[in-house]
């Protein structure tokens, strides 16, 4: 029997299935990561029976060998496969950085080419473009490829996921860049007429989608097309979206035939079961997702996964549900059109030191903790990089979603997409040392840290955040820090803010604490409203609405709740649409300082120690002349722009990518 000081070792190596698995004592030799959780839960067995007490301290690790790992279903950890605090399970990659876990499979061609009447209705251009493909029983051949996506069911299933090796394929669309522009709306709030001619040709379609901001340009919904007239240009989507179709609403069509014309592009035809293709390397052939998730963690404790790169699902790359001390470690988790990390119910869990892009879905979600007892789970995204999420569900999808109570985001750099960056429910998060840049390019009412319409959501902190390059698209609106619909009770200390459009947003909400950030071309830096007074006065009136049902969902009155949150148990009695806030030690440089409107009132705020602008406005000549027209104040700013930069490219260096697989070099 191995020592605690030498772990136990069960590699994984799918070139070992040809040959008799190799079990020594301590060591096996395995062909899929099933086979090896199967083998250690046996060993587990033989060992309590033998020396239970030394049994609990033997270390076991599962190492993947280097290269691609296919899984034809999820791989699930339940609680026997769980290790202890002193010696937890740990499935770690090879050194070289190459261990992939995959969930999809390549595409045969299709026998015969593509049946002769789908090839008559694909552009011109494209016929000699375009392959068809098998597709085999395990991709999932349901009616349709996706599952409508509303505001009430944001996280829509996508049943059909294609790949090559530069990442995600789509539905064939038009148009294939932009926007569409609804021509009219019809009565129904369903239909829309379009000024466009080429609806003729979508006639037939047996699985047609229109996605669109159909009215809101903060929510995009997705819904099967049911009706075409193409003589008088007018569809009729499947549902009524949120508040209706308003004239020159952006849509585009999605999954037809005769918009197959570029590549990176397929249609499907579920009765051949084939997929038409354009691919963008036609000497590879594209894969397909057959797993819903690739790994599910069900009860499990005491997990670490190291060092892999996890790609390809219908779905979440990994779930993590009533767990504790689960942690994910210098993964790559990439490409699928959910999220790449789900963790609910769980404590102590998370993810550190990753890379995470190219998701559908957000990116991130952690839940965990109780409300009400204010027990945090201790869930967490430390030192991570995100890109390029909401790829699929363009709205309403953050790169992190925290719910519950004590989570904590920390030195991560979250950049480069349409959406926001983080969504707050729930209480006592900490949201510090992050870099977020340029996000929100394609959203408008939107901020980049959101949390909104809950009174007692309260005890988060956002502190010592670097915020940049945050601005709106033409037309569009958005900001930096968004409490909005009365959010209250959150403090925002010590951040930066720089070229942020309306970097703290307080929308209607009391008890918010802006302490000692500093801005610098962002304006107006600070905006309050008193919303609850006017177009919002009904949220705070009326018992039955949303505000208030958070309220009521609280033990606000317990002596836990009015210790932690003093005031809040008597919000009804105290002016409930007042917006009292506590605004010092700001500093505002070359930036408006406050904003005050719908009813808010400067005589309400805490304001002290603010400096600027006055006296703090950048010249044109700013570089050469600052440091001696602007003194200490400017210096500051500098210094704390420049050890900003610096904290990025140090965060750059620390997570770079992993090694390229062979597949990709």
């Amino acid at each position: 029997m191995a020592h605690a000081a030498e772990p136990v070792v069960i590699t994984v190596d799918p070139q070992s299935g040809a040959a008799a698995p190799k079990r020594a004592v301590g060591h096996a030799v395995v062909a899929t990561l099933p086979e090896a959780l199967a083998l250690r839960r046996t060993w587990q067995k033989a060992w309590r029976r033998s020396d239970p007490r030394r049994a609990i301290a033997i270390a076991i690790e599962i190492a993947l060998a280097p290269g691609l790992h296919r899984l034809a279903e999820p791989v699930r950890f339940g609680p026997e496969d769980g290790g202890t605090a002193a010696a937890p399970l740990v499935v770690r990659g090879s050194p070289d950085g190459t261990s992939r876990l995959v969930g999809s499979i390549p595409l045969q061609p299709a026998p015969g080419g593509i049946p002769a009447d789908l090839l008559a209705r694909l552009p011109p251009s494209a016929r000699a473009q375009v392959r068809a493909y098998r597709l085999p029983a395990a991709a999932g051949l349901e009616s349709r490829i996706q599952e409508p996506r509303t505001l009430a069911q944001r996280d829509a299933r996508v049943n059909l996921a294609v790949f090559d090796g530069a990442g995600a394929l789509w539905p064939a669309r038009w148009p294939n860049a932009g926007w569409a522009k609804v021509a009219a709306a019809s009565d129904d709030a369903a239909g829309f007429t379009i000024s466009d001619g080429r609806a003729a040709g979508w006639r037939g379609e047996p699985d047609l989608w229109a996605e669109g901001y159909w009215h809101w340009d903060w929510l995009l919904e997705a819904f099967p097309v049911v009706g075409l007239d193409g003589a008088a240009k007018r569809l009729t989507l499947g549902d009524r979206p949120y508040e209706g179709i308003a004239r020159g609403a952006r849509y585009r069509i999605v999954h037809a035939l005769a918009e197959l014309d570029a590549p990176g592009e397929w249609w499907r035809d579920v009765g051949w079961g084939v997929l038409l293709v354009w691919p963008r390397d036609p000497a590879a052939a594209p894969e397909v997702a057959v797993t819903d998730t690739l790994l599910a963690v069900e009860g499990a404790s005491h997990l670490r996964l190291e060092g892999l790169t996890l790609e390809q699902a219908r779905g979440d790359l990994v779930q993590v549900a009533d767990a504790t001390d689960v942690v994910l470690s210098g993964v790559n988790l990439r490409r699928t059109p959910g999220r790449a990390l789900s963790i609910a119910r769980a404590t102590a869990s998370g993810l550190e030191r990753s890379n995470v892009a190219e998701t559908g879905i957000g990116a991130l979600r952690l839940s965990g903790g109780d409300r009400a007892s204010l027990t945090p789970a201790r869930l967490f995204v430390r030192d991570c990089r995100i890109r390029d999420y909401a790829q699929v569900a363009r709205t309403q999808s953050p790169a992190i979603t925290l719910e519950g109570v004590g989570q904590v985001v920390e030195g991560n750099y979250i950049h480069d997409t349409d959406e926001y960056a983080i969504h707050l429910r729930g209480n006592d998060h900490r949201v510090a040392w992050n870099e977020i840049a340029r996000v929100l390019s394609g959203s408008t009412d939107s901020g980049a840290i959101y949390s909104g319409r809950d009174w007692t959501a309260r005890g988060t902190v956002i502190e010592h955040n670097y915020l940049h390059d945050i601005r709106a698209a033409p037309g569009f609106e958005i900001k930096g820090v968004y409490l909005d619909d009365m959010a209250s009770g959150v403090t925002v200390r010590d951040n930066l803010f720089v070229r942020v459009d309306q970097p703290v947003f307080l929308g209607g909400g009391r008890d918010n604490r802006i302490v000692d950030n500093l801005f610098v071309d962002s304006s107006p830096a600070i905006h309050v409203d008193a919303r609850g007074r006017t177009w919002a006065r009904d949220a705070i009136a009326d018992p039955q609405s949303e505000l208030r049902a958070a309220f009521a969902a609280m033990p606000v009155g317990s002596k836990l709740w009015r210790a932690r949150y003093p005031g809040l148990a008597t919000i009804l009695q105290d002016d409930p649409a007042a917006a009292r806030n506590s605004l010092t030690g700001n500093v505002f440089l070359d930036s408006d300082p406050f904003r005050f409107g719908d009813g808010a009132r400067a005589d309400e705020q805490v304001r002290s120690g603010n400096r600027g602008p006055d006296g703090l406005r950048l010249p044109a000549d700013a570089p050469a002349q600052g440091a001696a027209r602007f003194g200490t104040v400017l210096d500051a700013a500098g210094a704390v722009v420049r050890q900003a930069d610096l904290t990025r490219l140090d965060r750059d260096a620390r997570l770079a990518p992993s090694p390229p697989s062979p597949a990709e070099r």
